[in-house]
């Protein structure tokens, strides 16, 4: 995805050089509450940034940085990412958003670009968002983008909500 654009976004791919950009992320408690970082741990950011890069590398998928189109300003991560779900592999639009940034439609304008790109590329016959059963605004997210709760599955010994939704018809 990297080099998509919308209306206020631009994608693009994550760089070990953007472990500063995402510390805010990393120091929001409440960014974090849905994950298994430590609140201001530079590790966590490192690795979390780290793994973004390997994902490139090892299948293609990841999340990619989001900046604003006009000022370049990091907004958060979104991408495609492959996930094993009970054993069967899925295509995941996932998204995270530095707290300075909620609450302004950027994850949901980030989530729809990434569906469509998906399907467009015909990625997937089927999206999912892996989302805590307590995320209630990544949940409204998922939902804006289309996707319907499915069912609540343990990925990564936690329980999570698979939202879907499908290709649409040709």
């Amino acid at each position: 995805m990297h080099g998509i654009t919308t209306e206020r976004l631009r994608f693009r791919h994550i760089t070990l050089d953007d472990v500063d950009l995402w510390m805010p992320y990393i120091n929001s408690a409440e960014a974090i509450r849905f994950m298994t970082f430590t609140q201001g741990s530079r590790t966590d950011c490192e690795f979390m940034v780290r793994r973004s890069v390997e994902r490139y590398a090892d299948d293609g998928s990841g999340l990619n940085m989001l900046e604003l189109r006009s000022t370049g300003e990091a907004v958060g991560q979104c991408g495609l990412l492959t996930q094993l779900v009970d054993g069967v592999p899925e295509l995941e639009i996932g998204y995270h958003l530095l707290p300075a940034h909620w609450h302004q439609g950027y994850a949901t304008e980030a989530a729809q670009a990434c569906k469509a790109f998906a399907f467009e590329h015909r990625s997937a016959s089927s999206l999912i968002s892996l989302i805590d059963p307590d995320n209630l605004p990544s949940q409204q997210v998922a939902k804006r983008n289309g996707m319907v709760a499915e069912r609540t599955v343990l990925f990564r010994d936690r329980p999570a909500i698979v939202h879907r939704i499908g290709a649409p018809l040709t």
